[in-house]
């Protein structure tokens, strides 16, 4: 017998993935086929559990989409949250809040793309890369709530409301995989 707490979180769960539809995550998918045709790099990022999320997107996006005989552009994807020694030293040195916005400032140019993943949609850290990008030219996609801050800010929104961080951060992931296998079909097609 399973603890009521178990049973409620996957069914909730169950319910929210009941109701996310593919045309809600198609404009994320496409931006980023987009910017993989231009030969463009993308940037991912988040905070606490959406760092992870950031960085396993990443890892998919550059390993899951290949197929054994990879002759053609490879998708460029990096987490800005993987680089530890640069989100120490901007957080001691300046603020938390340009960790990520410090990166893109090095990294990006016109052209290219950044996922910012968050449950709040509020973090000062992603409105600040989000305010960052658009300075840049860097096309901006959030996977946050509909109604939040960043999702203002950002060129596309996946809109993602949940009753839980946790049900939230399920859903991020759901909606990554759902994306790198749209990749992954749109390189195997190449």
């Amino acid at each position: 017998m399973s603890a009521p707490e178990l049973a409620g979180h996957l069914e909730r769960l169950g319910r929210r993935l009941e109701m996310l539809r593919a045309e809600s995550v198609e404009p994320m998918a496409t931006a980023i086929e987009a910017a993989w045709r231009r030969n463009a790099s993308m940037f991912v990022a988040g905070n606490g559990g959406s760092a992870a999320t950031a960085l396993h997107f990443a890892t998919d996006l550059c390993k899951t989409t290949l197929s054994r005989d990879s002759q053609f552009p490879r998708i460029k994807a990096i987490a800005l949250s993987a680089n530890v020694g640069l989100l120490t030293a901007w957080s001691n040195d300046e603020s938390f809040d340009q960790v990520f916005a410090e990166q893109l400032r090095n990294l990006a140019c016109d052209g290219d793309l950044v996922i910012l993943i968050s449950t709040s949609g509020d973090s000062s850290n992603l409105l600040a890369t989000a305010a960052i990008a658009k300075d840049l030219g860097v096309h901006s996609v959030a996977i946050a709530p509909q109604d939040s801050m960043l999702s203002g800010m950002v060129d596309i929104t996946v809109g993602v409301e949940a009753e839980s961080p946790q049900i939230a951060e399920d859903l991020h992931l759901a909606i990554c995989h759902a994306v790198t296998t749209y990749m992954q079909a749109v390189l195997a097609d190449r």
